[in-house]
């Protein structure tokens, strides 16, 4: 069965969904239900454009929607399921599903074979043999679910409503959520996100074979525990591949990690050169963690292919430019002298006192004569690439009124930033305050409305960009001649 039924489905039933209220142990009641407003709610309030029906053998009705006693009550057709019962009712929940003619089941519901017991590892079994006798695929259990915006279904309230090119899959739930918060904060969107789970029926080899062929998606991502199938993983990781990054996480190397993916969901981990061979021979580029994967989605979407290594790094404090200097040689970058001739230049435009000239560049306090200064660099033959560092944790002056002009300043600049020819992005120094982990989120903010491409520390852009343009250099992608 295409996978299109499940990623477009016509109708969704949330089975168990409830507005009984909760509680904690000697805490009051509130007035929803976690599971019923991620898995229930987000479809209404996302403008899902299918039929919505809530199922549960209590109550009469859920934001406005009947409530259904069975599955087999719902009077049309049901496409798409989402289980969010305990794992001992499930039995009877896949054989109405195939009485139903339901399409794909997504069990939310923990409790199978992660836990190791051999009982609940049979029951695992049991779901996917009379799902799939019946045509049923499932996602799960022990997952999230899908997070398509396109359609209107997520599980995390707060996503981007926006669609991208970008799509993520992964055996952990919690991954989905981290990287697509980290990545989103910097203007990456996605086309399609999974968090498939055991993958005790549809797993990473069919997920990455159609996304390879979907034409909504030109990045792809994956975290992956372990793989049921070495050589047909090969298979579809190197069609992927050869048709658009492919990047992913593999972890569960040591042996206490392996003990921790197996536990999780009860994935075999296998051998980590193995794997480190296996992604190399299929042409997957192989990350270390989700912030790692998050810098270079930022990378292929929002960085034009430089010429070369050579980098301009310009920013306020001497200190903050010789740490930056180390960090962007760690990661591969090159930081050419300029030349006495072009300082001169660069001095007679910038009429701010304690300007350091030599690469880094120190232009001294934020003022409009950036301007011409960066436009200079911008047309610098030697220079490939432009990196703008904040460093808002050392600049001097803090009151409100000082914040914000710096505030106003930082838009300013990143206006005629965005506007230049080369290959440019926005770093930041270490932040630990208050004010700069503000400063933080609002030139990150900025940059995602700028699509310009933004990084936490010198190092992590400096090794994504490196990456980024080994991949391309393989791949025979070069940069536009200017």
């Amino acid at each position: 069965m295409s996978l299109d039924a499940i990623f477009n489905p016509r109708s969704i039933a949330v089975v168990g969904a409830t507005d009984s209220p909760v509680a904690a142990p000697g805490a009051p009641a509130v007035s929803f239900n976690a599971h019923t407003q991620i898995f229930l709610y987000t479809l209404i309030d996302w403008g899902y454009p299918g039929r919505v029906y809530p199922v549960n053998t209590k109550g009469d009705e859920v934001r406005g929607l009947k409530v259904y006693r069975s599955l087999r009550d719902i009077p049309g057709p049901v496409d798409y399921v989402i289980c969010i019962i305990p794992a001992d009712a499930t039995p009877g929940l896949v054989q109405d599903c195939v009485a139903k003619g339901v399409k794909g089941l997504h069990l939310y519901t923990a409790g199978f074979a992660e836990t190791g017991l051999a009982d609940k590892s049979a029951l695992q079994a049991d779901l996917v043999r009379v799902a799939r006798s019946g045509g049923v695929r499932m996602i799960g259990p022990n997952c999230m679910g899908i997070y398509q915006p396109k359609m209107g279904m997520t599980y995390g309230p707060n996503f981007p409503r926006e669609s991208g090119n970008v799509a993520f899959i992964s055996q952990s739930g919690s991954y989905t959520l981290l990287l697509v918060r980290a990545a989103a904060a910097r203007g990456v969107r996605f086309s399609k996100v999974v968090s498939y789970g055991n993958a005790s029926d549809l797993d990473e080899i069919e997920l990455l074979d159609y996304l390879a062929d979907d034409p909504e998606t030109e990045i792809i991502g994956a975290y992956l525990e372990g793989a049921k199938d070495g050589p047909g993983l090969v298979r579809v990781l190197t069609k992927a591949a050869s048709r658009k990054p492919t990047i992913i996480i593999k972890r569960g190397s040591t042996e206490a990690g392996k003990r921790g993916a197996s536990t999780h969901t009860g994935a075999l981990a296998g051998d980590d050169s193995v794997w480190d061979s296996m992604l190399k021979q299929a042409g997957a580029i192989r990350v270390e963690d989700f912030e790692e994967m998050a810098d270079l989605m930022t990378t292929f979407a929002f960085f034009p292919v430089p010429r070369g290594h050579r980098a301009v790094l310009f920013g306020v404090g001497g200190g903050a430019g010789v740490r930056a200097s180390d960090e962007c040689e760690a990661g591969g970058l090159i930081l050419p002298p300029i030349p006495e001739e072009m300082r001169a230049e660069l001095a007679r435009t910038l009429t701010t006192a304690g300007t350091m000239l030599r690469n880094p560049v120190d232009p001294g306090h934020y003022a409009r004569d950036w301007t011409d200064m960066m436009h200079r660099l911008d047309r610098w033959e030697d220079a490939d690439m432009l990196l703008w560092q904040i460093a808002p944790d050392i600049e001097a002056l803090q009151s409100d009124v000082i914040l914000q002009y710096i505030n106003e300043m930082r838009r300013h600049t990143l206006q005629t930033f965005s506007s230049l020819k080369k290959p440019k992005a926005v770093v930041v120094h270490a932040v630990e305050s208050d004010i700069g982990l503000k400063a933080l989120i609002d030139t990150r903010r900025m940059c995602a409305e700028s699509k310009v491409a933004f990084y936490p520390s010198i190092y992590r852009a400096a090794r994504a960009i490196c990456r980024y343009m080994d991949y391309c250099k393989q791949r025979g992608r070069k940069a536009p001649v200017r």
